[in-house]
């Protein structure tokens, strides 16, 4: 069995891995930029983001994605030290994705105009934590006003759960997610 290690980083948080532990992971865009703006550019992502962790023996429990950030909830496999060449992999295929089909006037914001833009960045870091406390998930597209009931967002594993799942109103009721203090502020 692989021991725990925490290893710090120059340029980037530090990361603690934890063999067969339970991953909470944050990422965001490069500058906040929305460049997952598009449903198209999205489905993408989840697309690369499934195909990369299944590739390294990590299991996804829940994700959302939104538009210039996402949050997983994983199980990490014995090999716990794979975890950034999961997001490495993640990020450099949705990235290549979104330069050949996304124009940056399609999701650059007033902060950073398009003639000062670059479209080879795009997406800016990831941070991990092993928790216990995956609902908080489920209603961040609710907690950043995209929709009004966690149920509406498709890019979320919620989504596709609510479908067949009689208890879901009775989940939200019991993990109200607003009293989680879980820096957010995308």
């Amino acid at each position: 069995m692989e021991a725990e290690l925490y290893k710090s980083y120059t340029h980037t948080p530090p990361h603690f891995f934890r063999p067969n532990g339970k991953y909470f992971i944050t990422g965001s865009t490069y500058r906040k930029q929305p460049h997952l703006k598009s449903d198209a550019a999205k489905a993408k992502a989840v697309e690369y983001m499934v195909t990369s962790f299944e590739h390294f023996g990590w299991k996804i429990e829940d994700w959302v994605l939104l538009n210039n950030h996402y949050h997983i909830m994983a199980d990490a496999p014995e090999d716990a030290l794979t975890l950034s060449a999961v997001i490495n992999n993640f990020h450099k295929f949705s990235a290549i994705w979104i330069r050949k089909n996304v124009e940056p006037g399609d999701y650059v914001t007033d902060k950073l105009t398009q003639s000062t833009y670059s479209k080879n960045k795009i997406w800016y870091s990831y941070w991990d934590t092993c928790i216990t406390y995956e609902k908080y998930i489920w209603c961040n597209p609710v907690k950043h006003g995209y929709v009004t009931d966690p149920t509406q967002w498709r890019f979320g594993s919620f989504f596709h759960r609510a479908k067949d799942w009689s208890g879901v109103k009775d989940i939200i009721e019991k993990y109200p997610w607003d009293r989680v203090g879980v820096k957010d502020d995308f």
